[in-house]
């Protein structure tokens, strides 16, 4: 009989772990339908602890112990693939994920989905709440022909979400390393108290069942898809494992140029990306043959022509908006990078729109 791990001993209803003590990779199998795992750790210290809450419709266990002892175990656990999809939800701090041979931050607010194919383990590098889904493939099957007796035509938006794409189309292949990568966008202040507000409701609909429990959990977790699948508060990346892992750190760069029109500093990036300047100026340098500076430079650059061409605003208000010192300063990076000035941009631009041209 294969060992189960430790950890979980008292969870032989949720979760069985195969080759626990394999220091390569182990495979998690799931009973239950849908699962949630809760996991928090104070810290680092001898005097902080980890607490585990693991919760399915079969049965439920609360773990803890303190740092000096297990924790160090699951932080050294093996590997693991399982037969379910896993959805991360960083609520609070920050992890590092390894996912196959290469490594990632996770700070509060991202989210990270897993197939079944991908092998992972997750540590905590210092205090932390991390809430785990783990999906099965009926579980989510049942999702995706729900539309078959849904009341309401909206409900067939189903197909049209990204993340159910992603799991639909990983169901039918059976095979690849892939997974999605969610980054909360710039302005979306409020994605880790929305995503605790989520967790919460699920973890309670769990908790307590009652008559109608199994529709309000998978309208709750249809609810949450449909909130990171929302381009005002996330970016979405189907990131493949044999792709570089700079290449994702270089797609979130990407990213919050984008949202904050390349304006976004270097303490900024530091704060929401969790690493250093120098090393995202080297990836962008990697990946765009420019300095962090000049790479933000032609975002702003991008917006000050959609502003050109689809507003009478002026030159100075412009330069006002996107940051510019003064209207000079602009007037010189511009001219730099189109060999124009802004005013004669906007000129061009308009003469040759379609809506000028004489039939």
């Amino acid at each position: 009989m294969e060992e189960k791990s430790e950890a979980y001993k008292d969870a032989s209803n949720i979760l069985e772990i195969h080759n626990s003590k394999s220091t390569i990779n182990s495979y998690y199998d799931m009973f239950a339908p849908i699962q949630f795992t809760l996991s928090y750790c104070s810290g680092l210290s001898d005097e902080d602890f980890f607490n585990v809450l693991s919760i399915s419709p079969n049965a439920s266990f609360f773990y803890t112990s303190p740092i000096v002892s297990d924790f160090h175990k699951f932080n050294a656990r093996s590997p693991h693939q399982h037969s379910f999809f896993e959805l991360l939800i960083v609520l609070e701090g920050n992890i590092t994920q390894r996912l196959e041979d290469k490594e990632y931050f996770y700070p509060a607010g991202t989210c990270c989905l897993i197939n079944q194919n991908v092998v992972h383990i997750e540590k905590f590098t210092g205090e932390a709440k991390i809430l785990f889904i783990g999906l099965s493939i009926n579980f989510i099957k049942e999702l995706l022909s729900s539309h078959l007796t849904a009341y309401f035509p909206r409900e067939e938006a189903a197909s049209e979400n990204s993340i159910f794409q992603f799991m639909a189309a990983n169901i039918q292949l059976e095979k690849g390393k892939n997974y999605l990568d969610f980054l909360p966008v710039f302005q979306n202040q409020n994605s880790i108290s929305d995503l605790h507000k989520l967790s919460d409701l699920l973890l309670k609909a769990m908790m307590f069942p009652k008559f109608g429990s199994t529709y309000i959990i998978k309208g709750l977790v249809c609810e949450l898809f449909q909130y990171l699948d929302n381009k005002e508060f996330y970016h979405i990346s189907n990131v493949e494992l044999n792709s570089s892992s700079d290449l994702l750190l270089f797609s979130r760069i990407g990213h919050l140029m984008e949202d904050t029109d390349g304006r976004m500093s270097r303490s900024d990036l530091e704060n929401v990306l969790c690493y250093s300047g120098n090393y995202m100026n080297t990836i962008v340098n990697k990946y765009a043959g420019m300095c962090l500076y000049d790479y933000g430079l032609t975002f702003t650059l991008k917006k000050a022509e959609r502003i050109l061409t689809d507003t009478d605003k002026s030159i100075s208000s412009i330069a006002t908006q996107l940051g510019f010192t003064n209207r000079t300063h602009f007037y010189k990076v511009f001219k730099k990078k189109y060999g124009i000035t802004p005013g004669e941009y906007r000129i061009n631009a308009r003469s040759s729109s379609p809506c000028n041209v004489t039939k």
